[in-house]
C-alpha cells in the first residue's frame, strides 16, 4: 500500500508541488509585502477625534522629534517602547501646534532658517562671524548621529515656528507691581535664626555592643569592611634641585631664550622689558627648565637600563641604582588612594605602582613634585574581606557610631517637640533652651539667594524658612552628623533702593516665566480639545532593558 502511494506521489509530484505553491505564494506576498507593513503601521497611528493622523505628516514629526532627542543627548538613543511612546506624544503635539501656528498665519522662510543657523555661537569664529568650516564639521558630527542636514534644518524651522507661536500667545501676559513685589520679597528679604545643633560625636551615654550583634552586623555588611588591594614598591628619585646644581647657562643662551619668550617678561603696558632689566628672572627660568630636563633625562636613562633583554639575567634594580649614584627606598604596603610615607599624596606615583607586577616589574619615569621617580614592583596583596576576628574592633566601633547617631536624632526630635510646645505656651526660645541645657547659636542675617559657605546646612534651612512665621520653631532637620532645629527670629524687608536696582531684571525674569506658563496651559488645552489617542504601548520587562547605548560621539572642536 505504501509503495503504491509512493509510486503515485512520484508520478504526480510536480503537479502537487505546483498546487501547493499556488496556495502558499499569495499568503507570503501578503505577509511580507511593503503594503502589508504600511497597513500595520497605519493601524497603530495615533488618532485625533477618532481619525488616524496623516501618516506622512506624523512620520515627519516623529523623525524631527527623534532628531531633537538625539541632539539633546549627544547620541542616538536606544529605541525602547518608552522612547517610542515619548516620540509619539511629541510628534502628535507638535503636529497639532504647528497646524495652529499655520492657522494663525505664522510662517518661517528659508532665509529665517539660514539666519538662525548662521547666528548660532557654535558655528561662529572668534570674530562672531559665521564660519563655513565649522558648519561643515558640525554637519559631519550630525551625520554621525544619524541626522541629515535637511532634518537639522527642519528642527530649526519648527523651533522658530513654535517660538513665534509662544510669543504670540504670551504677548498678552503682563506683570503687575504687586506681583513683582510679592515675587521679589521672599528671595531678597534678610532672615535671622537661632538654632540648636546636635552632634553624634558628643553622645555621652555608654553603648554596649554584644558579640552576637557584632557578628550579625558583620555578616550583613561584609563589604563595608573590605580591605582594598595593596602594593609595595621600591623606588629611586631624581630630584630637580640636585640636577640644578650642575646646570650652567651662557649669555648667548639667555639671549636666545629671552627672544623666544619675550611675552613672559612684559611691563604694565604689555611691552617686553629689556633683557638687562629681567636678566636674573630669565636666568632662573632657564635654569629651572634645564634642571627639569636633566632630571628627566637621568630618570629616563635609568629606566632604559632596566629593560630586560631576552637571554640575559633580569636587571638588578638595587645594583643599577648604586651604579647610577642614587639610593633606592622601599615603601610599606599602600592602596591606590593612600598616602605613601616619604612621597605624600601623588596619584601618578600610586597609579604607576598599581600597573606593575611580576611580569612588568619596572615603571617609566613618574613625575613628582620636584623630580622624577622610577619604581620597582616588590609585592602586592589582593582586595579581600578579612574574617570577623580581624575587624571585630572596627565592627563594634561602626555599630557604636550608628547607635550614637540614632540616639542623637531621637533626642533631637524629642527636644524639638518640647521646645515647640513651650514656645507655643508663651515662653521665649532662649529661655526654653537655657532651661533644657541646650546651647543656642545664631545665624544670619542671610537671604535666600546669597551663597552661604559658613553654615553647612543653610540650603535646608532656607527651604524651611520660606513660609514660616516669625518666632515659629522648625521641625527637626537630620544631618550627616546629627541634626538641628531653629527658631525664625527676624525677617527684614528688602531695601527700596535694592528693589529699584533689581526691579527691571526681576520683571523680565517673571514675565518670561509667566509667558511660559501661559503658553503651556494654552498648548495643553489645544491638545486636550483634539481628543487625542496616542496609542501608547505597555512596555514589557524585556523591552525596558534595551541594549547598551553607545557613548556620545565626540563633537568636533571648532577650528581655531
Amino acid at each position: 500500500m505504501f509503495i503504491a502511494h509512493g509510486q503515485f506521489l512520484q508520478k504526480y509530484a510536480h503537479w502537487i508541488l505546483a498546487g501547493v505553491l499556488v496556495l502558499l505564494v499569495p499568503g507570503f506576498v501578503m505577509l511580507f509585502s511593503p503594503s502589508a507593513n504600511v497597513k500595520q503601521q497605519r493601524a497603530q497611528l495615533p488618532t485625533i477625534d477618532d481619525k488616524p493622523v496623516n501618516f506622512a505628516e506624523f512620520q515627519t514629526e516623529r523623525t524631527t522629534a527623534m532628531a531633537e532627542v538625539t541632539l539633546n543627548r549627544g547620541r542616538q538613543p536606544a529605541l525602547t517602547t518608552k522612547l517610542d511612546n515619548e516620540l509619539k506624544v511629541r510628534a502628535v503635539q507638535r503636529l497639532i501646534l504647528l497646524r495652529k501656528a499655520s492657522e494663525l498665519g505664522i510662517r518661517v522662510t528659508d532665509d529665517e532658517v539660514i539666519g538662525q543657523i548662521r547666528s548660532l555661537s557654535l558655528l561662529q569664529n572668534e570674530q562672531r562671524q559665521f564660519d563655513l568650516d565649522r558648519y561643515q564639521r558640525y554637519m559631519i558630527y550630525l551625520n554621525n548621529l544619524g541626522i541629515s542636514e535637511s532634518q537639522y534644518e527642519q528642527v530649526i524651522r519648527e523651533q522658530l515656528m513654535l517660538a513665534q507661536l509662544r510669543a504670540l500667545v504670551g504677548s498678552a501676559m503682563k506683570v503687575t507691581p504687586t506681583e513683582l513685589q510679592l515675587a521679589y520679597a521672599p528671595s531678597h528679604e534678610e532672615t535671622t535664626i537661632d538654632y540648636v545643633e546636635f552632634n553624634a560625636d558628643q553622645h555621652k551615654e555608654p553603648i554596649d555592643v554584644k558579640d552576637d550583634e557584632a557578628r550579625a552586623f558583620y555578616a550583613q555588611n561584609r563589604e563595608k569592611f573590605r580591605k582594598p588591594a595593596m602594593v609595595k614598591v621600591r623606588y629611586v628619585y631624581f630630584a630637580i634641585p640636585d640636577a640644578r646644581k650642575s646646570v650652567t647657562v651662557g649669555d648667548d643662551e639667555l639671549a636666545e631664550y629671552y627672544d623666544r619668550n619675550k611675552a613672559k617678561y612684559v611691563d604694565d603696558a604689555k611691552k617686553p622689558k629689556p633683557l638687562a632689566d629681567v636678566k636674573d628672572e630669565v636666568k632662573n627660568d632657564l635654569l629651572d627648565l634645564r634642571a627639569e630636563r636633566a632630571a628627566g633625562d637621568r630618570a629616563t636613562g635609568f629606566s632604559v637600563k632596566l629593560v630586560h633583554e631576552p637571554g640575559t639575567p633580569s636587571p638588578d634594580f638595587t645594583k643599577i641604582a648604586a651604579d647610577s649614584g642614587v639610593t633606592p627606598k622601599e615603601t610599606d604596603f599602600f592602596d591606590l588612594h593612600g598616602v605613601v610615607s616619604g612621597i605624600g599624596t601623588n596619584q601618578q606615583f600610586n597609579q604607576a605602582a598599581f600597573t606593575l607586577g611580576s611580569d612588568m616589574p619596572f615603571s617609566d619615569p613618574v613625575r613628582g613634585k620636584d623630580g622624577y621617580y622610577v619604581l620597582e614592583y616588590v609585592a602586592s596583596q589582593p582586595s579581600e574581606v578579612p574574617p570577623f576576628e580581624q575587624v571585630q574592633d572596627k565592627v563594634i566601633d561602626v555599630i557604636k557610631r550608628q547607635h550614637a547617631y540614632e540616639a542623637t536624632v531621637k533626642q533631637g526630635r524629642e527636644l524639638d517637640t518640647k521646645v515647640k510646645a513651650a514656645v507655643a505656651a508663651g515662653k521665649t526660645f532662649p529661655d526654653v533652651c537655657a532651661s533644657l541645657g541646650l546651647k543656642r547659636k545664631s545665624f544670619g542675617p542671610f537671604t535666600m539667594l546669597e551663597e552661604t559657605t559658613n553654615f553647612p546646612f543653610a540650603s535646608r534651612v532656607k527651604e524651611m524658612v520660606l513660609g514660616m512665621p516669625t518666632n515659629a520653631v522648625s521641625d527637626f532637620i537630620p544631618t550627616p552628623t546629627g541634626g538641628l532645629f531653629f527658631q525664625l527670629q527676624q525677617r527684614t524687608s528688602p531695601k527700596p533702593d535694592d528693589f529699584e536696582k533689581d526691579k527691571q531684571q526681576m520683571e523680565a525674569q517673571l514675565l518670561e516665566q509667566n509667558r511660559d506658563a501661559l503658553f503651556q496651559d494654552w498648548a495643553n488645552s489645544v491638545v486636550r480639545d483634539e481628543h487625542v489617542d496616542y496609542k501608547i504601548k505597555t512596555p514589557t520587562p524585556q523591552q525596558e532593558q534595551p541594549t547598551e547605548e553607545p557613548e556620545p560621539a565626540p563633537q568636533p572642536a571648532p577650528a581655531s
